[in-house]
């Protein structure tokens, strides 16, 4: 057996144990793991378990609250299988991709994402990816007050589950469909109907206590603590505080896998609790902490929640001016956060464009190849060779297996700031002077190619290692050197690159996987610097991060 396949093997392991601590709740350890079997696979042609592993770091990072970590991995992950046409991990990634704007309270950007997932997730073996994009679709029906449409989602999601026999989704639906009618009694108190609202809550109480049998005895651990903290706010509805009591320590029983979410949620939900049973100063200590876990997450509805119970507990306990200032303070956070959410809808806006960008032009080619083949091969904007002169060059290596050769693929970092703080006129002007430093820094023998956006691949013929290295380091140091000051005042320009050598048994386009992926940990490991390799050590590291 060879290395490679040795390799592969023990990254699948790794991330079927990632998934097992995801699927139970212990996104910590789903984490770890994920991001050392992403460091393994981006130092070799292992393009599956590298999207794989990305879309699992992106899942968990959503789930823990790193919310713009968890978006540029699942980003770049659905830009290459987009590429690759790969619809089977395309519908996972935008199922994750659709949980983690949910969380940031981009409901209607989930919905659309989650609905992309359905249409593709059309097989038995997709089911799990299917429902999690159900009940997301529910979530966002229920958070905008669409009660028939979530319910009706959210039995069929159920009816799937059973059938399917996935009783872990199985106990999340059933907590949802608490969510929901606990949703529903409270818009029955604003209608003064106080009847209707007991019943509802009542329900929804059976329905969340249900669900977190159905956790234990299948080990969901998530459900079992997001289900205890609702039944704690549950029973202090009731006036039921000695039970609600036995849930929070529940709660606390199950504290090693919590989130920074969880947190929020639990210290609001004793706030709430507290201040229910008379307890004025404990419900403002347990108000004040969620505000302080709040603020570093990305958690829209947690926020929002906190605020509201703080302010609660602080008109109880009579201090008006406190409460004014919450008020005050949700409605600039408010505004604070509607202006990222314009940002992140700018984004997902963006990478739709492009991957329907790419779609088109992957049907162009199966359907019109002939006329693609006259396209010119420069770039207009840089003059440097295009992505198909590119293309034409990894075709002639193809046929000549013994050639000597390494590719690097570069990158700007942070370029789509330049474009929003300076404009896209001075991003154009950026790339045409990397472009010069590139010219500048390669030889005449060189391939030096714009492959889209502010991506650029070269191919780069004999010399060692050490000497390849050396170039693209070069090539670095000239980029982040440069006085970029004389385009803009304050603009600052770095690179990343990732160098991948031509070996025996790889293919051009699996060399060049390599480098891509080398590419992706720079920029994982931070950005601006060089990585030819990963050592043994380096993959076995947890502390991989997206710098954003």
């Amino acid at each position: 057996m060879s290395a490679e396949t040795t390799t592969q093997a023990e990254i699948e392991k790794i991330l079927e144990e990632a998934l097992e601590y995801g699927q139970t709740g212990d996104f910590k350890n789903a984490l770890r793991l994920a991001q050392q079997a992403f460091a393994m696979a981006a130092d070799g042609a292992h393009e599956d378990a590298f999207c794989d592993a990305g879309i699992q770091c992106s899942m968990a990072l959503g789930w823990l609250g790193r919310s713009e970590e968890a978006i540029e991995y699942v980003q770049r992950i659905l830009q290459r299988v987009v590429k690759r046409g790969d619809q089977v991990r395309e519908a996972r990634a935008r199922a994750v991709y659709a949980n983690v704007l949910i969380e940031m309270g981009l409901d209607s950007e989930s919905y659309q994402e989650a609905s992309r997932a359905i249409s593709m997730a059309t097989s038995p073996d997709q089911a799990d990816v299917l429902l999690k994009a159900m009940d997301l679709q529910a979530i966002a029906m229920i958070f905008a007050d669409n009660f028939d449409a979530a319910a009706k989602m959210l039995d069929e999601a159920m009816m799937i589950a059973d059938r399917y026999d996935l009783k872990r989704v199985y106990a999340t639906l059933m907590m949802h469909l608490g969510l929901l009618n606990t949703r529903i009694g409270e818009a029955k108190l604003e209608q003064g109907d106080k009847e209707a609202h007991r019943a509802y809550m009542q329900k929804g109480s059976e329905q969340t206590e249900h669900a977190i049998e159905l956790a234990k005895q299948f080990g969901n651990k998530r459900v079992e603590m997001v289900g205890a903290a609702n039944l704690a706010e549950f029973m202090a509805e009731f006036g039921r505080f000695e039970e609600g009591e036995k849930w929070i320590e529940h709660w606390y029983s199950l504290e090693e896998i919590a989130t920074p979410g969880n947190w929020v949620h639990l210290h609001y939900t004793v706030s709430d609790f507290e201040l229910k049973r008379g307890n004025v100063e404990a419900a403002l200590e347990a108000g004040k902490r969620a505000i302080e876990v709040a603020k570093d997450i990305s958690s829209a509805d947690n926020y929002a929640n906190a605020v509201r119970r703080l302010g609660n507990a602080y008109e109880a306990a009579g201090d008006y001016k406190s409460a004014l200032e919450m008020q005050k303070k949700f409605h600039n956070e408010f505004r604070k956060r509607s202006v990222e959410k314009g940002h992140w809808q700018g984004k997902v806006d963006e990478l739709n464009r492009e991957m329907e960008r790419v779609k088109n032009l992957l049907q162009d080619a199966s359907s019109n190849m002939e006329r693609l083949k006259e396209e010119a091969l420069t770039d207009p904007l840089t003059g440097l060779a295009n992505r198909r002169a590119f293309d034409q060059h990894m075709e002639m290596l193809k046929n000549q297996p013994n050639t000597k050769y390494a590719i690097a693929v570069v990158d700007l970092d942070h370029f789509k700031a330049v474009n929003d703080a300076f404009s896209h006129v001075l991003g154009d002007d950026v790339l045409r002077q990397v472009a010069k430093c590139l010219v500048n820094g390669c030889r005449a023998t060189d391939l030096i190619c714009r492959i889209g956006g502010e991506e650029f691949a070269l191919i780069l013929n004999g010399s060692t290692p050490a000497q390849i290295y050396n170039v693209c380091e070069r090539l670095r140091g000239s980029i982040e050197q440069f006085e970029w000051s004389s385009l803009a005042q304050g603009l600052e320009m770095t690179a990343s690159i990732g160098v991948a050598h031509a070996t025996a048994g790889l293919t051009p386009a699996e060399v060049f996987a390599k480098a891509d992926n080398r590419l992706f940990y720079a920029k994982a490991k931070g950005r601006n610097r060089v990585v030819t390799s990963i050592s043994a050590m380096e993959r076995s590291k947890q502390t991989l991060k997206i710098v954003s």
